[in-house]
Order: C-alpha cells, then structure tokens, then sequence
C-alpha cells in the first residue's frame, strides 16, 4: 500500500503536470480497450483488487445498431470512454469494456462486481446516489426534447397531437411520460435500444416525429448535422459523472484527483480564425510564444517575460483576457496561428521564421543584429576573418542560418553550417554552446547579452549583418487584429512602458542575474515555493492540486510567510485567527505550516458549501471566489446570473459578471447580502486560474525518479496524460 501511495502522490501531479503541453493534434493515436460481451470474473474490491486484476472494467451499454460495440467518436460517451482509458493506463491498469444490453443493467453489473466503472454519460441524481457512488462532475447536461429543423413547435403547449419517440424504460421514456401526463394528447412511442446518432438519423429522415437525447450528446451532433434543432430542455439540468460502488474509497479518491487536475486545467480547444470582433465576443485574445527568459517564464511565482508583458497589456487595452499558448519545441509558431491555434505569434519573429503563406506581419517592434557566441575560454572574434575553419549552429528556419549562408557564400568565410532541429531557441543554441556540445551560435544581440549577463561560460563577440526587425505574427485575413495590433505597437514602442520592459529583461544585468537564478525551466523540476512538500501534503489530503494552493498563495501573499493586511489576515494564505478555530486548526498561524493547513481546510470548508455535482473546475471557481468575498455573496451572484439570463453554474463569464454587478445600487439592494466589491473576486480567480495553469506547465514533481515500471516511452506518457477528447497540441495559459 505505501509503495502505490507514494507512487500515485508522484504520478498523478506528473501527470497534470505535463497534461496540456503533452496535448496532441486531433489525430491523436488512440487505441480503443479490448471489448468483452461480459467479464470473465466477479470482483467487487476497491482499487488495491483492481489493480491486483491489472484490468479496469469500463462498464457501457451495448448499441446494437453501432457498426462497432464503442461509441461514436466526438460523442460524450466515447470522450468518457477515452478518459476512462487514458487514466487506468496511467495507473498501470490494462482498460478494457464489458457491455450491458441496457442503460438500467449498468448499476447492478457494477454493484454485483461484473465492472468496476461506468462509463456512460451517467447523470448524477438521487435515484442513482441510492445504489452507487460518483466521481466529481466532469459536465452537466439535461435532456432535450429534438425536432426537425422545419418543425414550428417551440413550447410544451405545441406538443397537443404529436408523438415522441424513445427507448422503452430508459430515462428518456420516463421524461416522455412526464410530458405526457402534463399533455394528454401527446403520444409516447418505444422503439429497441437505439445510439443517439441512429434515433436522430431517423428523426430527420422523417421516420419519427419527435425524440429526446442528452443535451452535451445533442451538442456535439448539431455540429456535423443538420435538418435537426433542440426545442426545448424536458429535465433539470445536473451533473454527469463515472459510477463506482459505494465502499471504492480508493478508487473514488485517485479518480477524483485525476479529473480535478485535468478539468481544472482544461482550456476551449477550438480552434477559432475569427478576426478582431470574434475576439472580443469570446473575450480571449490567444497569444503564441516560447518558453524562455526572452518571451515568457515562471520566476519566484510570478509569469514573466517581454513578449508576455506586451501581449498582456495589449489584450488588457482590447478589454479581452490573454491566454498564453506555449509551443512544443518541434511546434512552428505561425503554424498555430494559422492553424487557427492561436491569434498571434510573438517570439521576436522575423519574417523569414517558418512559412509565409496566409500569414500577415506587424509593424517592427524590436530590432536586433546578430551576434557570435562561443565559449568564454575561446579566442576572441573580432573580425569576421576570425570565424573561418569554425562550425556555426543554427535551425535552417531562422534568419540566423541566413546570415550564417550570406558569411560563406558573399563573405567567403570558410564556415560550416550545423542544422539545429526546427524549432531550436537561442536559449537552446547558447546552452549547446556552454554545454560544449557546439562550437559557435549565432542569435539576436538582446538575447546574446541576457545570456552573457548570467554565463559564466559564454561570451559574445562580432556583430554580424543589418538589424532584423522583429514582428508579430497574425492569418492573414485577420486585418481588424493587425490593424489594431499595430495602433498599439506604434504607441507603445520607445514609450516609457516599453523602455522600463525592456531593461528589465535585457539591460539591468543584476535584474537578469536575478530571475536567473530563480527562474524555472519548462518541466524542469524546479521548487516552486520553499513550501511544496506541505502544500502537496495537506492538498492531497483535501483532494485539492497542490498548484491550485500555490497560486492563491501567491495571489494572497506572494508568498511571504510574514504578509498581513490592515483587517488582521495574516501569513502566506491570509487567514484570520477566527477562520483557523472554525475549521479545528490550533496553533499559531504565522507558522507557514499550520497557516497552510489552516487555508487548505478552510478551501475544503468552502468547497463543501456549493454542490457536489456542480462541474468540478466551477466548483472550484466559486471556491476561490468565496475565500475572497464569502459564500453569501457568491450565492447573491449566482441568484442573480440567474435572473440575467446567465448559467448560475458557470463562474467564468456567467456568475463572474452577475458579481461585477453587485458594486452597482440597483443590483445590491436586491441582493440578501448586500455590496461586495464584485471586481475583486472576479480579478482575484482570474489571475489565480493563469497562475495555476501556468505552474502545470512549468512544474514536473518527480522526474525521473517516480516513473512506474517498466520506464514509460514519451508517447505512451502523451498518450496517458492527453485530455478528454482530442485537441491541439501545445500548452495554453489563461492569464484573465
């Protein structure tokens, strides 16, 4: 038990950890679990049985009319499906599916021990709580009644003389019958146990004349369909979870983890291509860069870096949040732009970085020469003579292989050109170059002097050629975004703001020296705070990702254990002493350890006040919001989303703008709890959400030391960690 313990508090933050930036395009290998008609053994223990099986029995409903047993791809089910079987691989268990004829024969094959999981778009209601327990939500939904898309009906009133159509005894017949009783010239047909794709193949081939499906299953058919519309919800909308016996603690506890940590890291993996008025109806603008000390980067807590603070001021004077898309190495950054990835490429991109086609260019914002860099016990470069007989490094997609090529063919100079991988920071080049693995690099003059400020081991010499004019990147049929990009680029550049950024990240060596020394590198291992060890352990022990903690303790605190504010909070998480005595926690609270503790379980507290089957990441939203305001407001927030016509279960652009609306007379008086200044929490969970999707990227608990055996191969690590249903590679940071 305590080697699984250990292995499992390692493995699964490892994995969140990696979980976004290991994301791949939507053909992501996906190998489907073996199917089994029935499985071959009973087996009704909690995960230490499971996992002595080596199998996860996925329980589902057989649809006999599917060309396979498996669910339809893009379908809920199969998402399910999918992350069902990425998380039992991640934990060692072989997935397999053990079907059922009937939705109503999952619940006893689970209790009888012929399953360990349902995987069924399983809706979380009293019925259910009866038999089984649930995961955490991973979606809400409600049944929707389905017409023809030329059918007038549009209330319960229009439904006198029609006939609805549904699987006999499912919960889609129950709800018909519901309607039926309210109507009693509605007519409710059966027909066999049919997939949601076949009863609307024959709903719109006029077959049948109204149906009813899941909501989220609706959702993902209008997509690839027409000729149909949803009409109306016929049920309350509530959560869906995975169903597990009632005594899987264990289980339910690993589960939990893993979805929290997935969900709450979970970003809109559309890809959008919309101009300057989509971006700002979403209200994201989506901003492409690198990792490194240039562009963007975790130093003591805090997201860092020139390209990042320009980026976020222009998306602060667009009135948008900014999310941060970091590139895989391998990645092209106009690629996610045009790939509709992202809106903008900015990693000091010239032109000639990567192919042109469909991509429009920004004004310069930023010049650069090339220069040298080579070993600090080398000779000194002084003319470009010196250079001969040496090797350069450099990506062929860079304008610094161009430079490099006008050296040997219209200089002469007798050079070697070493291709670096497609995708090669400067960072990574110095770093061969100090490493001793290269010979000579060449790289902008800003990111040369940066290096040398904190390298020892370098040295810069020589520049080479004409400055090169640095720009942003944007499809080229985005002319509203460009147009305003360069507005704003033109105003900014050589202004005070730009000149204070720029010094801060290239001129001030002691600045630079210092967010060397602290900064952390992309899965790099590095502390985040000197208090990970007890965060994740009183986290864990909450049910709560560690990363989640450290962000609000950076936002509380910035993480110094000796903050207090002027009504009395105090240490790293801001607690009253009141607040510790209510949630059992004695001791003094400026000891960072009891402080922690003190928070974490006054989060658990809060968390404990909204419902248990509200989305998991809302819940934790409003978790957030509550420590900040306090319970009573949030719930005067969502009370009023309600009424304006806003999802109530949905923080982020729902409940977040009903609690800007409580600083405002007319929405406060209203309100049981009165006036909140409704900014505060809205900012205060925005800017903890970028934090923490950030930390996932940049944290890497254990590496290597708590890989299971036998040593997992980088792909089958992607393919464990990948979300729930297919999307873009690269990782994306919401900075709100």
């Amino acid at each position: 038990m305590r080697r699984r313990q250990r292995w499992l508090t390692c493995w699964l933050p490892l994995a969140a950890a990696l979980l976004t930036a290991c994301q791949q395009p939507e053909q992501t290998r996906f190998e489907p679990p073996r199917v089994l008609e029935e499985s071959h053994y009973v087996e009704a223990g909690d995960f230490d049985a499971i996992e002595e099986r080596g199998l996860l029995r996925l329980l589902m409903v057989r649809r006999p009319d599917a060309v396979t047993h498996l669910p339809r791809a893009g379908s809920p089910a199969n998402t399910q499906l999918r992350a069902a079987a990425r998380f039992a691989r991640s934990v060692g268990l072989e997935p397999v599916v053990v079907l059922v004829d009937h939705f109503d024969q999952l619940i006893p094959a689970l209790t009888e021990g012929r399953g360990d999981l349902i995987v069924a778009n399983l809706p979380i209601n009293e019925r259910h709580r009866d038999q089984i327990d649930f995961t955490v939500a991973i979606d809400r939904s409600r049944q929707m009644l389905v017409a023809r898309e030329d059918d007038p009906i549009e209330a319960p009133a229009d439904l006198a003389g029609r006939a609805i159509t549904v699987d006999f005894d499912s919960r889609f017949w129950h709800a018909a019958k519901r309607l039926q009783d309210r109507h009693g010239d509605l007519e409710v047909h059966s027909l066999p146990a049919l997939s949601t794709t076949r009863k609307l193949d024959r709903l719109a081939a006029g077959d049948i004349d109204l149906t009813i499906v899941d909501g989220n299953s609706l959702e993902v058919a209008l997509g690839y369909r027409d000729r149909i519309r949803g009409v109306f919800p016929v049920s309350a909308e509530t959560g869906i979870g995975w169903g597990l016996r009632h005594d899987s603690e264990e289980l339910k506890a690993v589960l939990d983890r893993f979805i929290t940590q997935r969900k709450l890291a979970e970003f809109d993996q559309q890809r959008r291509t919309g101009d300057l008025p989509v971006i700002k109806q979403e209200r994201t603008l989506r901003v492409a860069t690198r990792n490194s000390a240039a562009n963007y980067f975790v130093w003591r807590g805090q997201l860092l870096g020139f390209e990042y603070e320009l980026a976020k001021r222009f998306a602060n004077e667009l009135g948008v949040r900014l999310e941060i898309v970091v590139a895989d190495p391998d990645e092209s950054l106009p690629e996610l732009v045009r790939s509709g990835r992202a809106d903008i490429a900015a990693a000091f991109l010239s032109p000639r970085s990567g192919r042109n086609d469909d991509i429009a260019w920004s004004r310069p914002y930023h010049f650069a020469v090339k220069r040298v860099v080579t070993d600090a016990a080398d000779a000194p470069i002084e003319s470009i003579t010196d250079l001969s007989g040496r090797r350069i490094h450099v990506p062929r997609d860079s304008d610094a292989w161009a430079a490099a090529e006008r050296l040997r063919d219209e200089e002469g100079i007798d050079i070697q050109l070493q291709e670096l991988p497609a995708g090669t920071t400067p960072e990574a080049a110095i770093r061969g170059v100090a490493n001793g693995d290269h010979d000579l690099t060449l790289v902008d003059d800003h990111i040369a002097r940066n290096a040398a400020a904190w390298r020892e081991n370098v040295q810069s010499f020589l520049e080479i050629g004409e400055p090169v004019p640095h720009r942003w990147a944007f499809r080229e049929d985005n002319g509203q975004l460009q147009a305003a990009a360069d507005r704003f680029l033109g105003q900014t550049y050589r202004s005070e703001f730009y000149n204070v950024v720029y010094s801060k990240y290239f001129r001030d060596l002691d600045r630079i020296r210092e967010f060397q020394a602290q900064r952390i590198d992309l899965g790099g291992g590095q502390q985040l705070t000197p208090w990970d060890g007890i965060i994740q352990r009183y986290a864990q022990q909450e049910g709560l990702d560690w990363r989640l903690v450290a962000a609000q303790i950076f936002q509380e605190s910035g993480f110094n254990p000796n903050a207090r504010s002027w009504v009395g909070a105090r240490g790293l998480m801001q607690i009253m002493p009141a607040t510790a005595r209510q949630v059992g926690v004695t001791g003094s609270i400026d000891d960072p350890e009891t402080n922690i503790r003190a928070g974490i379980q006054y989060l658990d507290w809060l968390r404990d006040r909204f419902e248990d089957d509200l989305r998991v990441q809302d819940r934790m939203w409003f978790m957030l919001a509550a420590f900040n305001a306090g319970v009573g407001h949030v719930r005067d927030a969502r009370r009023l989303a309600d009424r304006m016509g806003l999802d109530r279960d949905r923080w982020f652009d729902n409940v977040e703008r009903a609690m800007q609306k409580l600083s405002q007379p007319e929405y406060y008086r209203k309100a049981r709890f009165g006036y909140v200044r409704g900014h505060e929490p809205v900012q205060y969970v925005r800017a903890i959400r970028e934090r923490y999707q950030a930390y996932i990227l940049w944290t890497n608990d254990c590496w290597p030391s708590c890989q299971p055996s036998p040593h997992p191969s980088m792909a089958d690590f992607r393919e464990a960690v990948a979300p729930f249903g297919p999307g873009p590679g690269g990782f994306t940071s919401r900075a709100n």
